[in-house]
């Protein structure tokens, strides 16, 4: 899907990348909403282009905060190689699911999230 970058994307990885290093969190709440709701992706395709902009995001912020002298290196490695397997399950697990359960499933975790933050 060939999409000219506009003023919206920019607002997106803008606001992405700000709530990424300042919350850790950002391709999911940002990006993935924009990408369906405004510039038309299937709810697939917006999930897997989130996570491609994500790697560029979190390695720019994992720069600054390994800078900072903030990152436990242990651990965010124990961390990430386990990710690695949920993440191949996930992506799976995604193709698996049609557009409208991949939704729900989205809603559903952005949700849950929010309820136990605030809890």
């Amino acid at each position: 899907m060939a999409v000219r970058l506009d003023w919206r994307l920019v607002a997106a990885g803008i606001g992405a990348g700000l709530l990424s290093g300042l919350l850790g969190v950002g391709g999911g709440i940002v990006i993935v909403p924009l990408l369906v709701g405004t510039l038309r992706f299937d709810q697939h395709s917006a999930h897997a282009t989130s996570l491609a902009a994500i790697v560029l995001i979190a390695l720019s912020a994992g720069v600054a905060f390994a800078v900072a002298g903030d990152v436990d290196y242990r651990l965010g490695g124990a961390i990430g190689l386990a990710g690695l397997v949920g993440s191949t399950a996930g992506a799976q697990l995604m193709h698996r699911l049609s557009p409208r359960r991949l939704k729900l499933v989205f809603a559903f975790v952005l949700l849950a999230s929010g309820v136990r933050l605030l809890l």
